[in-house]
């Protein structure tokens, strides 16, 4: 009877968040910890046709004249 009523169904809702959250929160931080594969410590990143790539060096220009300012 409990899960049919209404506070039944509020407390199912928010026990569904509060698993999406901590779900969240613990794959966050077991993806933080994770080292990175070799070969990825360093990005030589020369540019491609991606302009909104943040490792861009247009980007990276446009920081240090905004920093130098």
């Amino acid at each position: 009877m409990l899960l049919t009523s209404d506070i039944g169904q509020v407390f199912i809702s928010i026990g569904v968040v509060a698993f999406c959250v901590l779900l969240f929160v613990g794959t966050y931080l077991l993806n933080k910890k994770t080292k990175k594969p070799e070969g990825c410590e360093t990005l030589n990143c020369e540019g491609c046709s991606i302009a909104n790539c943040s490792h861009h060096p247009n980007k990276n220009k446009e920081k240090g004249e905004k920093e130098n300012d």
